[in-house]
């Protein structure tokens, strides 16, 4: 389930702007971190691209980034959990899921910006810390049709 979970807003959050690149830079070069940027030009390089059951040709072209960092490093994890506290309701982010379970907590948030979307997902299982963040000009519709693949 968590590997699905991680497919679908991995490709629902696929976009992010050269500021939040930037932001997590010096985080994405630290050790015990995976980290994974895809462009606007890769997005539009995908032709009939399908991820299991999930088809992002239809939404590819929309996409302006997609970022995700991942982390077992406890420095790292305590850096990113740093570098995205921002990432709230107070900060313009309309919290669409929240789940606490076992010590692992998740959240998707949202935030509607003139040129495109912002989809954020942040999962905190203590050590482990991952963040995905996509921007597009998506809807929620479109995002919703994702999932529902």
């Amino acid at each position: 389930m968590k590997a699905r979970l991680f497919i679908i807003v991995s490709v629902m959050l696929a976009a992010l702007s050269v500021n939040a690149q930037n932001r997590f830079e010096k985080i994405a070069e630290m050790e015990g971190v995976t980290s994974v940027y895809v462009s606007p030009k890769m997005f539009n390089m995908m032709n009939d691209s399908n991820t299991g059951d999930i088809n992002i040709d239809k939404v590819a072209k929309k996409l302006t980034g997609l970022q995700i960092l991942s982390s077992e490093n406890q420095e790292a994890s305590d850096l990113l959990r740093k570098e995205t506290a921002f990432i709230n309701t107070k900060n313009g982010y309309e919290e669409l899921l929240r789940v606490k379970d076992s010590g692992e907590r998740v959240f998707i948030y949202t935030k509607e910006n003139k040129d495109a979307n912002e989809y954020v997902l942040l999962v905190d299982e203590g050590k482990e810390f991952t963040v995905i963040i996509l921007e597009g000009k998506l809807t929620v519709d479109e995002v919703r049709g994702i999932v529902n693949q």
